[in-house]
């Protein structure tokens, strides 16, 4: 396993006070992610890379889990899954010293905190790791305030991929590439 495990489940609070469970998913999480991507508003959903509302895709997920490859947490309020992230590392050759990183968060929870929060776990497990990068995409005019999230942890926007992306009504939207270095870099970052 080369990831450190031993801090979850772990209690966080956010800015506005209220508490949440951070944990790695589990198989018998099934049908509380998919109820919480069910929640996710279907434009925000269109934008994924997944079809989050698959129940074959959330039980191929839950069934076939592998922390070494894929790092899933999520958030739990009162029983329900509130956000999720990911960690997905390549070990093959020029990608094995990266990460690419994933996060999601209910309607309802945003704004106090849990996506930075879910984004800065991952990051402090990846630099625990030694991993060398971790890598962010997002869809500009769609994602912002997630990309106002990762440049205030100290990811810096390597490339903007112009138009790459549309919209479900055809709207071409650009695609951000963030990637914060670790190491030396994070460490100091974090003071």
């Amino acid at each position: 396993m080369p990831y450190t495990l031993t801090a979850y489940p772990k209690q966080i609070t956010l800015r506005d006070g209220s508490e949440v469970t951070i944990r790695p998913l589990s198989g018998e999480d099934a049908d509380l992610l998919l109820a919480f991507y069910l929640r996710v508003p279907e434009q925000e959903r269109y934008f994924l890379k997944d079809d989050v509302t698959s129940p074959r895709v959330i039980h191929r997920w839950t069934s076939q889990i592998d922390y070494a490859r894929a790092l899933p947490l999520v958030a739990m309020d009162n029983g329900r899954i509130v956000a999720s992230a990911v960690l997905i590392r390549s070990r093959h050759g020029a990608y094995a010293q990266l990460a690419d990183l994933r996060v999601v968060v209910d309607g309802e929870s945003r704004g106090r905190g849990l996506g930075t929060a879910l984004m800065h776990e991952l990051c402090d497990i990846a630099a625990d790791a030694d991993l060398d990068r971790v890598v962010v995409e997002f869809v500009s005019g769609v994602q912002d305030e997630a990309i106002a999230a990762a440049e205030r942890l100290g990811f810096l926007r390597s490339a903007t991929i112009h138009e790459l992306m549309r919209d479900t009504h055809g709207r071409a939207h650009d695609l951000v590439v963030l990637v914060l270095p670790l190491g030396k870099w994070y460490e100091w970052s974090q003071f």
